[in-house]
């Protein structure tokens, strides 16, 4: 998006004065004369207000009045995935009118923005959310299953299986084997949770019925091969905390292994017991307005809420979410995925963004966005489709070119098998010869409409060949474990 398209505003027609605790900035920010987006960065001046909030769960105030404001529009305030607002929305005519802002986030760091806006004057406010670390507990003493080799274990909430909303956690002790695999699992009623796997060589999750792995942080190193050694005779401490912002942290032996959204990957096909009502809406982060995470120089998005990159290798394709006016309810605050293609190779698959969604069979389901490009410039071919695909049979399912550079609306309809328990919905860009101009695709405003599926909580697993210690729960809350490994090194006298 060039910034000579987003028009410059005089300063001081809105202000905003924050405050965060007990700390109070006097004055009034500076408004943004002027925006810009760098490949995916969403950028405001330095000396733009910065509202700082400590802890999950804490929260900052900022107060805004309105001055000479062009008409009687309301004064809109949006805010940055991981925090939240006490409120949206306030009359043009308001004076020193507090809004409180709270993190939601249990991320160490998050960086965010508030965008106030009315009409075509705005303010902006950047925030800074400071994480709490999770408690620690000790989960071993209180085994749900005390040890030996059963092939599966579950318990329901008839069982007692019931997760606050301050999250959950599992653990289990394991010693593999050469040929093992120790599948753990949960979800609560709203079908937030996960399917892991051990395997003597690898940690990961299941992305519905598909296997996605992690790196050794402790062997991801020049020269390492990412990999555990989970067969090296020795016993060893499996860790899964879903917190209450829906974030999964992953530990083995007490070392942290990784962090990751739970709704970046499909449930299990099982996970879902029961039809629900139709729903507007099905997908998650369907206008990209939640979290994404960028790699590389050209900062590049390799993850993004709710959605599934194929391959996140930047020589096959490139992906990011960036703001774009479409109109003037949804200006430069908007924000859109786009996909591109890199030029100067023909890459390994066509580029697709997924996301699985749980349906229910013999039901017809509407899929519509708003999408533009994805065309080989000089020759007009069509490559970009957005597709519908069962998960349960890939050979099942429809699709729609995008056939236009411009905006337009594209939809479908699908109605699923007898058999079907989910559809994967699938941004599509083909691959092309070494040099090839293709049009960026551009895509905004996802649309899933149909009968939704209810959840029953459960926990459990599943084993192949492993030799289990115990297998531990707490649905109280997300904790780290109680003891975290450190080598003490004292150099000299």
């Amino acid at each position: 998006m060039k910034r000579s398209s987003i028009k410059k505003i005089s300063p001081f027609l809105l202000g905003a004065i924050i405050s965060s605790g007990q700390v109070m900035a006097t004055g009034y920010t500076h408004l943004l004369s002027g925006y810009e987006n760098v490949m995916g960065r969403d950028t405001v001046k330095s000396d733009t207000a910065t509202l700082v909030i400590n802890g999950t769960g804490a929260s900052g105030v900022f107060k805004v009045s309105g001055k000479d404001l062009p008409s009687a529009l309301p004064i809109q305030i949006t805010v940055s995935a991981g925090f939240s607002l006490s409120q949206m929305s306030i009359p043009a005519g308001s004076k020193d009118t507090p809004v409180t802002v709270t993190l939601t986030s249990t991320k160490n760091n998050t960086d965010g923005l508030i965008v106030l806006r009315s009409g075509d004057t705005r303010s902006y406010i950047k925030v800074k959310g400071v994480g709490t670390a999770l408690p620690q507990k000790d989960l071993s003493k209180n085994a749900a299953y005390h040890g030996g080799d059963a092939t599966e274990f579950v318990k329901t909430g008839k069982d007692g299986f019931k997760p606050s909303n301050k999250g959950y956690t599992v653990e289990f002790k394991a010693k593999m084997d050469e040929n093992g695999e120790f599948a753990p699992y949960a979800v609560n009623n709203e079908g937030i949770g996960f399917k892991g796997y051990v395997t003597p060589s690898e940690m990961g999750l299941y992305n519905s019925e598909r296997k996605s792995g992690f790196p050794n942080p402790v062997t991801s190193v020049d020269g390492g091969l990412s990999k555990f050694y989970n067969d090296d005779g020795n016993d060893h401490i499996f860790r899964y905390a879903v917190t209450p912002d829906n974030r999964l942290y992953i530990y083995r032996d007490g070392i942290p292994v990784d962090s990751v959204r739970t709704i970046d990957y499909g449930t299990q096909p099982d996970f879902a017991t029961a039809n629900g009502d139709p729903k507007e809406n099905l997908l998650k982060n369907s206008g990209f307005e939640g979290e994404y995470d960028t790699k590389y120089d050209n900062h590049m998005a390799v993850a993004i809420e709710g959605w599934n990159i194929l391959i996140g290798d930047r020589y096959n394709s490139e992906q990011y979410i960036l703001p774009k006016e479409i109109d003037n309810n949804q200006d430069f605050n908007n924000h859109i995925l786009e996909m591109r293609r890199y030029m100067w190779a023909d890459g390994w698959s066509a580029a697709e963004i997924s996301q699985v969604v749980d349906v229910a069979p013999n039901e017809t389901y509407s899929l519509s966005a708003l999408v533009k490009g994805g065309i080989k410039e000089k020759e007009g071919t069509t490559l970009g489709k957005m597709k519908i695909r069962e998960m349960q049979d890939n050979s099942l399912g429809k699709s729609v070119d995008i056939t236009s550079n411009d905006w337009q609306t594209y939809s479908l309809d699908y109605t699923t098998s007898a058999n079907c328990k989910q559809l994967m919905v699938t941004f599509y860009l083909e691959r092309d010869k070494w040099g090839a101009h293709i049009s960026p695709m551009d895509i905004d405003n996802v649309k899933l409409t149909g009968k939704s599926r209810i959840y029953s909580p459960k926990v459990g697993f599943e084993n192949n060949g492993t030799k289990v210690g115990y297998f531990a729960y707490d649905d109280s809350g997300a904790y780290a474990p109680a003891t975290n490994p450190q080598i003490s090194v004292i150099v000299g006298k």
